[in-house]
């Protein structure tokens, strides 16, 4: 009777545990069932981190990649600057990007870029001279004014020698401590998550600002924010936004996959009073350490 009274216990804590939790639960992991890609929209953006946008080894390259999913708007970091992506991508791959993408640019000095179908003008560029960087762009969804914040965050901050260490530690064939390696590296975590969580109040600040000089605008914030969902950063920079993959993804996501780190760190964040997210999902190009996160919108109709 005891351990009856016990188990029963125990399951109302479980659940009234998982009722509190279903929006953290959520965040990481979607049921939009039906959602998919479709013709079906009335925009579609996307947000990849190309890596400086190396060749593949194999498969598609990231000019493939964008090509097959003919996004209208494309946020990119790391990024060649524009003459760098010609010269990568010279020949057949750069005239099908420049035909599909009149509007083209990529900054040298923050490694920021966007691809466009429809005319853009950049409003604002900022860089730290480390790994923090935004650019402000000003184009339009349907006959809506837009503001797309593309921003790249502080990374972990972990060297080549770390990486290594860590993939040492998660390998089934080798027995280590993590006692020996536990400063070393929460150091410099914890480092990054403080960089992190004040370079996500300037973007919120941001987006609040243009929000607050042009209320009719849709205001979306793209990028490898490098940290999770429900992150300190990632709720920051989202403030009253919301987030496509939350609203038009389905499962678990990782965004990242090198050195057995598997995490959803690629955000498309956007104003849920002009815009619906119908469908969100990652690429599989391997060409970058990221895969690219694309999302489709329909444009709601004024009330």
């Amino acid at each position: 009777v005891l351990w009856t009274v016990v188990c029963r216990r125990n399951l109302w804590v479980t659940g009234a545990a998982v009722v509190l939790t279903i929006p953290q639960l959520l965040a990481f992991c979607p049921l939009n069932f039906g959602s998919e890609l479709s013709e079906k929209h009335d925009f579609r953006i996307m947000t990849y981190n190309t890596f400086g946008m190396p060749e593949a080894e194999q498969g598609a390259t990231i000019a493939d990649e964008i090509l097959l999913y003919n996004p209208d708007f494309v946020c990119m970091q790391e990024t060649p600057d524009t003459q760098g992506i010609k010269y990568r991508y010279k020949g057949i791959l750069w005239d099908e990007l420049t035909a599909r993408y009149p509007h083209i640019d990529a900054c040298l000095t923050t490694s920021l870029g966007y691809l466009s179908k429809r005319p853009v003008k950049t409003v604002e560029v900022y860089d730290d001279n480390k790994y923090f960087c935004y650019a402000v762009y000003q184009s339009s969804i349907g006959n809506r004014p837009a503001f797309i914040i593309n921003t790249h965050l502080e990374s972990i901050g972990l060297t080549k020698s770390d990486k290594r260490l860590y993939m040492g530690l998660t390998s089934p064939k080798q027995k280590h401590s993590i006692r020996g390696v536990r400063s070393r590296l929460m150091s410099k975590l914890r480092n990054a998550f403080e960089q992190r969580a004040e370079q996500a109040e300037i973007i919120r600040a941001k987006a609040d600002s243009l929000h607050a000089a042009q209320p009719e605008a849709v205001v979306m914030i793209c990028g490898d924010f490098n940290d999770t969902p429900y992150s300190y950063a990632y709720l920051t920079a989202k403030g009253d936004l919301c987030d496509a993959y939350r609203d038009g993804g389905f499962g678990p996501l990782k965004t990242y996959y090198r050195n057995r780190f598997y995490f959803h760190i690629d955000h498309i964040l956007y104003s849920g009073d002009f815009l619906d997210a119908t469908a969100c999902r990652r690429g599989s190009s391997q060409a970058s350490d990221h895969y690219p996160l694309v999302a489709d919108f329909i444009i709601k109709k004024p009330t």
